[in-house]
């Protein structure tokens, strides 16, 4: 009987094995990112430490034109298929008129930009520097004030904080969701580029909004909107927010994703990971960057 039991054992342990490594086998090709319906669209703004005037006016005036004249989509095309390069290689892409390099001069004084580095195209690692959209925006604005960026790579979710209590001037830099929460604690500037929250999942099931993820294991980003949305949306309360009806009147929308678990990550890259090995069903994250994820080399 032992000798049986010792079998089945083994036989079991082996099926678990296959099981693990066919888990992880899975490519970013067996994924697939889906507009969560049942959510509104995000506004990305630079968070200001509170009670600086000139620094917020000077962030204002490159962003207003640089939305106007097209300028920010084309930075925003530009370092979304420099991310896909750094990952993929192949053919860099062209810049053409894009200013991709900034003198800071003899400046002495600082910008603090407080940032998470994993969020292309608006901030990843490229040749051993912070780069994208958001420090094409400050870069620019330290020119233009005679300033230098001074980068702070930290968490996500520590970035409001560490902002409100810089002793200098300081920044968030992180494709930031512009939020009345947030707002506590830091200013915003006005709005350079419009999100979509996606859900990331395998292609065969493809979940296209948050009350599907009701009872699943859903990874976020610590302290991002994703984050926020799903821990409110499995709580009895659910999560709520309100759309202006064409009467003048607004209604409050309440998604419910109950008995869903979630699992914070300080890196898309780690929930990536996790997904690919069935240890969660799903990412909750912004649009363009989930794209670019799934879009980078294996």
């Amino acid at each position: 009987m032992k000798k049986v039991l010792s079998l089945l054992l083994a036989v079991l342990m082996l099926a678990t094995t296959a099981i693990a490594f066919s888990s992880c086998g899975k490519s970013n090709d067996d994924f697939v990112a889906v507009d969560a319906t049942d959510l509104l669209k995000e506004d990305f703004g630079i968070a200001v430490k509170k009670n600086s005037p000139e620094l917020l006016a000077a962030i204002n005036a490159v962003v207003d034109a640089w939305v106007a004249d097209g300028t920010m989509t084309k930075y925003v095309d530009y370092y979304t298929a420099l991310a896909d390069y750094a990952e993929k290689g192949g053919t860099a892409p062209d810049a053409g008129t894009l200013k991709t390099s900034w003198d800071f001069g003899s400046a002495t004084e600082v910008i603090t930009v407080y940032t998470e580095s994993g969020f292309a195209p608006f901030e990843f690692i490229y040749n051993n520097e912070v780069v994208g959209v958001d420090f094409a925006i400050m870069n620019q604005v330290a020119v233009n004030m005679g300033k230098k960026v001074e980068v702070k790579d930290i968490a996500f979710d520590t970035i409001p904080t560490s902002v409100k209590s810089d002793t200098g001037l300081a920044v968030g830099a992180a494709g930031m969701t512009i939020t009345d929460e947030r707002k506590q604690e830091v200013d915003f500037s006005s709005i350079y580029y419009s999100s979509t929250l996606v859900v990331v999942s395998a292609k065969d099931v493809a979940y296209d909004s948050v009350a599907d993820l009701a009872g699943l294991k859903v990874g976020v980003q610590e302290g991002t909107s994703g984050d926020l949305i799903i821990s409110a949306a499995k709580t009895d309360a659910g999560y709520s927010y309100e759309v202006e009806k064409d009467d003048g009147t607004t209604e409050t929308i309440v998604v419910k994703a109950a008995g869903a678990e979630v699992s914070q990550y300080k890196q898309y890259a780690l929930a990536l990971a996790d997904l690919k090995a069935g240890r969660i069903d799903a990412i909750l994250m912004d649009k363009l960057p989930a794209q670019t994820m799934l879009s980078a080399a294996e």
